[in-house]
């Protein structure tokens, strides 16, 4: 918005009883306070550039079940000739997930690509020290891609920073993506790809800052690598997307610095920079409290705006026009298979490891996750909910089936309806205190949180419009009125919502229907619609628009 259309429409809200959320970083997401029950979103117009679709990618490690009874189980009557599980690669290519990121993760530090490409009786068994697990290398390189191409998915790439070389870095990339004539190129083709994969997206290395992970780096250390890496990688391909690490996590000691020390070896060299994020409803982050939970995208708003302005800094240090953009490829709900058994392998093939039973609470929280990052579609490019099936994953499999887990479900709606161009709104609502007290410091703050959680897109295309609402009111319905300024919608075609009267409810195979979508009344399609948003609720409306 310009300067004075901003200044209008605060002048608005004031008029309407509003009220600033004075010096609050929430305005700069568009919120304001109000002291009314009804929330509204002035839905303005559509931002400059369309979203990635890649923002609303997911993530297959070889980690767990992930893999093996995961996505592949030769010898099963799911199973096709490849050993790739029908069922759920019918679950993938439904949801149309647009990239998936493989194979780690932890994994990748400690993982050799040649012991997973070539004849399969040849490849050997290796102990993985990154879960303490068997790994068979049946599947491998070739296999995922050749998967993605049957589940309709991009593959993004990731490389051993941890145990591997330079030089068997860039080693993959001429093996994947060289056609003929060279060592690694040839050597592909004598595995039975005589055409390249062609795979564009990269990501140097995994958490390389973190004490747990396999060849741990120093901030400069690891930026100059990835420069020397990523520019030998270009020689390859010019056409490449190169991801460098960033900090694992707001809680990290060097969070940010590390940031800013790798961008300022490596800036000219790669085009994005990873975040992760973890979260749930703990007594260091949460409190335990359902309704500081429901808040957490927030944090999620925060490290993304965080991230973005070290790289404007470096940017601007380094007198470059390039601007790096963010690539989100690890964030989920994940607090409760974090310990124990549920992380050590035990040197068992394919164990049972970080498999995350989630509940209403943890859906409606992906939801809000869901709806930062589209709020920050202008910065963030690449996105992987962590991860696809089995392993802290909407989907989990048995061996008659595959179940979808709550989170399933807005993701799903992400996926099917959010098209297009992430639109500029404008939301008022009333809020709700957040204390720090008792929490660890990166989740420790007094703020005022919205009850209301709203973004809305708009595909040009096919005329269609999409609303995600998140009502964090754990007690009552709340109304929001949506008033579309720019288009005026002319049809409801979908309206549903997740909610229920238990938080803690969840889905199994005997109840696979406990926590499912239910159709909600929608109001009349026009320039002013009210939504009335059960309480503890995701809600999206499908719209037919026109202009």
């Amino acid at each position: 918005m310009t300067a004075v259309d901003r200044r209008r429409f605060l002048s608005t809200l004031g008029s309407a009883g509003a009220l600033l959320a004075s010096g609050s970083w929430l305005e700069a997401l568009g919120y304001a306070q109000t002291g009314e029950r009804r929330a509204r979103a002035l839905i303005q117009q559509a931002r400059a550039a369309p979203f990635d679709r890649r923002l609303l990618g997911s993530f297959l490690e070889h980690l767990g079940r992930a893999i093996y009874t995961g996505v592949y189980e030769p010898g099963s009557p799911l199973a096709d000739a490849n050993g790739f599980r029908t069922d759920v690669t019918r679950e993938v290519r439904d949801l149309g997930v647009p990239i998936t990121r493989y194979p780690g993760g932890n994994f990748v530090s400690g993982y050799n690509w040649l012991d997973g490409v070539g004849p399969k009786p040849q490849r050997p068994s290796v102990l993985e020290r990154a879960w303490n697990s068997i790994e068979t290398n049946q599947f491998g390189t070739n296999e995922f891609i050749d998967w993605c191409r049957v589940a309709g998915t991009e593959p993004l790439l990731g490389m051993n920073f941890g145990t591997g070389s330079s030089e068997m870095a860039v080693a993959y990339v001429e093996y994947c993506n060289v056609d003929r004539g060279t060592k690694w190129s040839d050597l592909r083709r004598s595995h039975g790809y005589e055409q390249p994969h062609g795979v564009r997206y990269w990501c140097l290395g995994n958490e390389m800052d973190g004490p747990w992970q396999i060849g741990q780096f120093q901030a400069r250390d690891y930026g100059r690598k990835a420069r020397d890496v990523a520019r030998q990688m270009r020689v390859v391909d010019r056409g490449l997307q190169l991801i460098a690490c960033g900090s694992s996590g707001t809680g990290m000691s060097t969070y940010l610095t590390w940031d800013r020390e790798v961008l300022e070896e490596c800036y000219g060299e790669v085009d994005g920079i990873s975040l992760h994020a973890y979260y749930g409803n703990t007594p260091s982050t949460s409190g335990n409290s359902p309704a500081r939970c429901l808040a957490m995208n927030l944090d999620m708003d925060r490290q993304i705006r965080e991230v973005a302005a070290v790289c404007d800094y470096v940017q601007a240090l380094r007198r470059s026009r390039k601007v790096v953009w963010l690539s989100f490829d690890e964030w989920n709900v994940w607090y409760r298979a974090r310990s124990g058994a549920a992380v050590n392998g035990q040197r068992q093939a394919a164990p049972k490891l970080l498999e995350e039973v989630y509940n209403l609470e943890d859906a409606l929280l992906v939801g809000g996750f869901i709806n930062t990052l589209l709020r920050h579609a202008d910065r963030v490019r690449v996105g992987c909910l962590a991860q696809l099936v089995n392993v802290i994953a909407p989907l989990v499999t048995n061996a008659t089936g595959v179940l979808r887990q709550s989170t399933y479900y807005p993701y799903a709606w992400a996926l099917r309806y959010a098209r297009g161009r992430v639109l500029d709104l404008r939301v008022e609502s009333e809020t709700y205190a957040i204390t720090a007290a008792g929490l660890q410091p990166d989740f420790a703050r007094d703020d005022q949180v919205p009850f209301i959680d709203v973004v809305a897109t708009l595909d040009p295309q096919d005329g269609h419009a999409c609303a995600l609402m998140l009502n964090r009111d754990l007690d009552g319905e709340r109304e929001l009125v949506l008033e579309w300024r720019d288009v005026t919608p002319t049809r409801v075609i979908a309206c549903e919502t997740l909610t229920g009267a238990d938080l803690k409810a969840f889905n199994t195979f005997e109840q696979p229907r406990r926590v499912v979508p239910q159709r909600l009344d929608a109001p009349a399609p026009g320039a002013r619609m009210t939504f009335k948003l059960p309480p503890r609720s995701y809600t999206v409306a499908h719209l037919a628009i026109s202009r």
